[in-house]
């Protein structure tokens, strides 16, 4: 008799431990929030059409990577990501990795300085080429 009363009992005592148990909150995720200087880049950088790209912004560089499209002169894109670049962030360094068909193709490391500089018309366009340094990731 003792083992009829026992057994439903144990059954409805482990349903209730289990159900307890599922209702309690779980531990929440911290929420992933984006730097607003990467976020502003980014949308920048769609805007020009580049989909996909990876931005890092840190006080000593502004990375970006992206894949050129096969109807983008990749001069011109690189130039824009740079005066964007420079005028968001207040980095020293600013790195542009191109990839063509997600294959990595170069590395761009240019000072925030004279992207700058360049801008304010303090330096010609030759200068500012000379002061730019290409790298093949090939």
């Amino acid at each position: 008799m003792k083992k009829k009363i026992i057994v439903p009992f144990v059954i409805i005592v482990v349903s209730i431990a289990i159900l307890v148990f599922l209702s309690l909150p779980s531990p929440r995720e911290p929420e992933a929030i984006s730097d607003p200087l990467n976020h502003e880049l980014y949308l920048k950088l769609t805007n020009m059409g580049i989909k996909d790209a990876v931005v890092d912004i840190t006080e000593e560089r502004v990375l970006i990577r992206y894949n050129l499209l096969k109807n983008m002169n990749k001069s011109s894109v690189n130039y824009e990501i740079m005066r964007n670049a420079a005028t968001i962030a207040d980095s020293g360094r600013i790195i542009i990795q191109v990839y063509e068909d997600f294959k990595p193709l170069e590395e761009i490391v240019v000072s925030r300085e004279d992207v700058l500089a360049y801008m304010n018309g303090a330096i010609s366009y030759k200068e500012l080429e000379k002061r730019i340094e290409i790298k093949s990731l090939k």
